[in-house]
């Protein structure tokens, strides 16, 4: 089984949801491997979206996905974005933040994106092994620029505790900052 069909099956078997791939066709996108996709499932409530080929197939990778409350390309763009640099520029990790450039939703405050151990998620889904290494999956949540100046100042576990005693509304896109 290719890194490709490995990663894929194990996002739908999670979310038990068929994928829609999206892809972009601007941009310096020509850069990622020919494979790389970004993968859109519908669920009861939400939206997910999957990159596909973020780690390269590298041995010891990550993949990211994004969890949005309906459906938003512009998560797609983000994802794209976030694996270009990630492969050409900066290598990311879990607990690094992002500039997104823009909001996710039009008058949003969240320009910003943590990745983070997928917390919301059935226990298992933070990493999977194909044939060539264990694959690591980070959640990017939406964040503002006041909650990654927060990260920078006090550390990740900061941020995640302030997260976790304040139940960060990650679906709403009209949060306010919790800092």
């Amino acid at each position: 089984m290719s890194f490709e069909q490995c990663a894929k099956a194990h996002f739908a078997d999670h979310w038990k949801a068929v994928p829609q791939p999206r892809q972009l066709s601007t941009g310096r996108f020509y850069e990622l491997p020919s494979w790389f996709s970004v993968l859109e499932f519908q669920r009861k409530h939400t939206w997910c979206y999957a990159t596909i080929g973020m780690s390269g197939g590298e041995p010891d990778g990550i993949e990211t996905f994004i969890v949005t409350p309906n459906q938003n390309l512009r998560a797609v763009e983000f994802l794209y974005s976030l694996t270009h640099f990630h492969l050409t520029g900066s290598r990311l990790e879990l607990g690094h933040t992002v500039n997104f450039g823009k909001e996710l939703w039009d008058g949003s405050s969240l320009d910003h994106g943590f990745l983070s151990f997928p917390y919301v998620e059935a226990v298992g889904f933070d990493s999977f092994d194909c044939d060539n290494g264990r694959t690591t999956v980070a959640w990017l949540i939406p964040i503002t620029s006041t909650e990654r100046d927060y990260k920078k100042e006090n550390g990740v576990e900061a941020l995640e505790t302030l997260f976790e005693s304040r139940s960060l509304d990650y679906l709403n896109p009209s949060r306010a900052s919790l800092v």
